[in-house]
Parts: C-alpha cells; sequence; structure tokens
C-alpha cells in the first residue's frame, strides 16, 4: 500500500495552477513551490485556502500533515462521535468487513442500509452503469469508501477514484487492496481536479455533485470537460426537482437551513445549462422514482421500506419508456454529456 502508484503520478498536476509535479521526501511538489503530503501512497490534493465542500476535508488536510490519525483516520470519516468509537472498537486487520465501511455504508449506499450499520456482513458493489472499460481510465468524483471504483476496475476500467476523506479512501485500499484491481485512489476536491487536461475516457460520480453549490457544481463540470479526453463521456447522477419526493423536501421550512451539504434539486432545463456550458452533447435520463439512491443491485440487502421503494421505482422506470411525461416524475435522473 505504501508508494505512490507511478502510473498515477504521470495524470496528476498541481490543483493550483495546473504545474507538472515532482516526488521527493514523501511530498509532491509542483514548481511554483506548492506542496502535497502522500499518505501511504495516497496524495492529498486538497486545496486549504479554499471554502470545503464537506468538513471532512480539513480534517483530512490536517491529518496528512500531522501524520496522526492512521491507519483509521476516524475524525476524517465524517461519523458521529458514537459512531467513530464504535469503528475504533470493532476494526480488526483480518475482520471480513472493514469496520469503517460497516458504518459509512448508510451514508454512502442509502437509508435502506440504516438497519446494517456497524453489522454488515458483505460488500454491497453494485453494476456500474457504464460499458466495460478494456482498460480505459475512468475517474470516480466522490467515491467515498470506492463502491463504485470497485465496480468499475471489476468491468475492466483502470479507476481511479477521488475523495475528500482520507479515512475512507483507506478503508477502500484496506478492503480491496488484495483483490490487484487496476485502482487508484486521491484525496482532493472534484472543483479544481488534481489531473492533467485530456486524462480519462470516462467521469462518473453518484449522488455526490447535487450536494454542491450552484457555484460549486458548475465549476466541478467545468474540471469534469478539461480532464475528459476528446470524445470522452461522463455520467453523472443529479438529483431531480420533478419528483414527489424532491416537492417533498423542497416544501419543509428548514430544507435551506439544512446546512452547506444538502442537496440540490435540477430542473431538466438547469442540468441542461449546468452540463451544456462545457459540453456539446447533454442527454438526461430518468434513474430513479420515489427516492434517491435505489438501487435494484441493493434489493436483496436493505430493509423492507428501501425494497418497496426500489420495486416501485423500478416499474415506473420501465412505464417510462413507453409513457414519457412519467419521466418528469423522476427523483434522481443520469445526466450524459460528451466531450465535442
Amino acid at each position: 500500500m505504501g508508494a505512490l502508484d507511478p502510473r498515477l503520478l504521470a495524470l496528476m498536476q498541481c490543483p493550483r495552477d495546473g504545474a507538472p509535479l515532482s516526488l521527493a521526501d514523501g511530498r509532491l511538489t509542483c514548481s511554483h513551490g506548492h506542496v502535497y503530503p502522500v499518505v501511504d501512497g495516497v496524495p492529498v490534493m486538497l486545496v486549504e485556502e479554499r471554502d470545503q465542500t464537506i468538513g471532512v476535508a480539513a480534517a483530512s488536510l490536517a491529518a496528512a500533515r500531522s501524520g496522526e490519525g492512521g491507519p483509521l483516520y476516524l475524525e476524517t470519516l465524517g461519523l458521529t462521535d458514537a459512531e467513530r468509537a464504535s469503528v475504533g472498537a470493532q476494526w480488526r486487520e483480518d475482520a471480513r468487513v472493514d469496520a469503517a465501511i460497516a458504518h459509512l455504508v448508510g451514508a454512502t449506499s442509502g437509508y435502506g442500509y440504516r438497519h446494517l450499520i456497524g453489522n454488515l456482513a458483505a460488500y454491497p458493489i453494485p453494476d456500474i452503469p457504464v460499458q466495460r472499460g478494456a482498460g480505459g481510465a475512468l475517474l470516480d468524483i466522490g467515491c467515498n469508501w470506492g463502491r463504485w471504483s470497485v465496480s468499475a476496475a471489476r468491468k475492466g476500467w483502470r479507476a481511479i477514484g477521488i475523495d475528500p476523506s482520507l479515512g475512507a479512501i483507506m478503508a477502500a485500499r484496506r478492503a480491496f487492496g488484495r483483490e490487484g484491481l487496476n485502482m487508484a485512489f486521491v484525496c482532493g476536491d472534484a472543483r479544481c481536479l488534481p489531473f492533467r487536461d485530456r486524462s480519462f475516457d470516462m467521469v462518473f460520480s453518484y449522488s455526490v455533485i447535487q450536494h454542491f453549490s450552484r457555484a460549486d457544481a458548475a465549476e466541478t463540470v467545468r474540471e469534469i470537460a478539461r480532464a475528459l479526453k476528446p470524445q470522452g463521456a461522463a455520467k453523472i447522477q443529479m438529483a431531480s426537482a420533478g419528483g414527489l419526493r424532491a416537492r417533498h423536501v423542497m416544501a419543509q421550512p428548514d430544507y435551506a437551513q439544512a446546512g452547506v451539504f444538502r442537496v440540490r434539486y435540477y430542473t431538466d432545463a438547469q442540468l441542461r445549462a449546468l452540463f451544456g456550458a462545457a459540453f456539446a452533447d447533454v442527454a438526461i435520463e430518468p434513474e430513479a422514482f420515489g427516492g434517491l439512491g435505489l438501487l435494484s443491485d441493493d434489493f436483496a440487502i436493505v430493509d423492507a421500506r428501501a425494497k418497496a421503494l426500489i420495486a416501485a421505482s423500478t416499474i415506473v422506470r420501465a412505464a417510462a419508456r413507453i409513457a414519457a411525461p412519467l419521466r418528469a416524475l423522476a427523483d434522481s435522473v443520469y445526466v450524459r454529456a460528451r466531450k465535442a
């Protein structure tokens, strides 16, 4: 786990100024003097002077600089005090399921996993909804503990996950490092990707950019377009304002005060404007009805309420292929964009 993958370094650049990076004494440095720590082979490319999209970013940067908190980096996981204590108490190096992932699963895989938090028997790895990779480079934005990165690597992609949580990335490496997957991770910020222009064939992101402010989302979309190769494609899951659940959530009096990481809902027109500013070819397809993160791959594991929602969502999505007006009721959509 310890060494920085030279193939990863070949794709990287300074997230502040785009300058090339060199590795020395366990740190990455650009020609303008910007320095980034490398923790057990993971580059930590967060830009401290920026307001962060999520609080764990500052904790990750502090842990990387101090060299303290490993191997779990509990303060960077975005869990409650009680959950962090539970992770520390349960963690064993030889455990079937990493304790950090067992506690992160509720936040990353949806409310249907609440009954399994701290008691996960196997890793829920869904089938990433992209074609097989044939060795092409795929960037997974907001990878957290790596479920989509793992799925992409198993599907033939050279997967690179980026996330501001150092602890979640380390959990991914512990859980899947022995599989020999073509996969690497960077602790960083989607708004200033530390990758060179035209580095990726595909960019994928699930339930991440919808949490950003409108300005941060626009900056991230521009960065995605910059990092894609010509004719490269992006597939981004976003929350739709047309869904019944979305309308209910937005009607709540405390919605606007729900915090910096609250879900932002978009109309189709807003999504076309957001992505159309950076891409020439944009299409929108319904992903789920009745809630966010309703994956049919999760059906056997989630609780009874989530099972019912997944079943209903699957039926309505099939009906929407015939009855086009139903598409407007989707609670989440995939935006597919191709670089000219």
